[in-house]
């Protein structure tokens, strides 16, 4: 029970950390034009998708390639994947990440994914990868072409609960556990 108590004083200590970063409105719209120039970017090495993933918002923007390989769209996927990322709204913070994905040059379905450059907040990429796992593509060309590329992805998390409530929420889950 002691070691609960500990877990239970760790996290809230996180949560009054990550609560005191408050963003004002001219803050947010600078976050904004910072999600709009990601979207906008040149394309980097192997940078085959960008992705901006929001609690309320999945945007995939393709930088190259599109008469040889396309995303299929998932629009219900799209919206459970931001659904999924709304859990974990509990402080304000935007990260970005790289996946390494491989195709299999026969079928064009996912061989191997592999974080090339990680968000560090364990949850988040867990999340990405089960979203990449989720991804399939079309060929126009009925040729798998390219076998390996990469997505990046920036993750904007934005704290969406009171501290009271993230607390809660947190002796609730404690509760479960015992």
């Amino acid at each position: 029970m002691g070691k609960m108590r500990i877990a239970a004083i760790a996290c809230a200590a996180l949560v009054a950390a990550w609560s005191v970063r408050c963003t004002t409105t001219g803050e947010r719209a600078a976050a904004v034009d910072d999600n709009e120039k990601f979207l906008q970017a040149e394309k980097g090495d192997g940078e085959l998708f960008r992705v901006l993933y929001t609690f309320d918002r999945y945007v995939v923007k393709q930088m190259w390639g599109a008469d040889s390989i396309k995303r299929s769209a998932d629009p219900g996927g799209d919206t459970y994947m931001c659904n999924e990322l709304k859990k974990h709204d509990k402080f304000n913070e935007t990260r970005e990440s790289v996946m390494s994905v491989w195709l299999y040059p026969d079928s064009g379905s996912l061989m191997k994914i592999r974080p090339k450059t990680p968000t560090f907040l364990f949850e988040i990429d867990r999340t990405l990868l089960e979203d990449v796992q989720r991804w399939s593509f079309k060929f126009p060309k009925k040729f798998v072409t390219p076998t390996r590329f990469e997505i990046k992805y920036r993750v904007v998390l934005r704290k969406t609960l009171s501290d009271q409530e993230i607390m809660k929420e947190l002796r609730e889950k404690l509760q479960e556990k015992s």
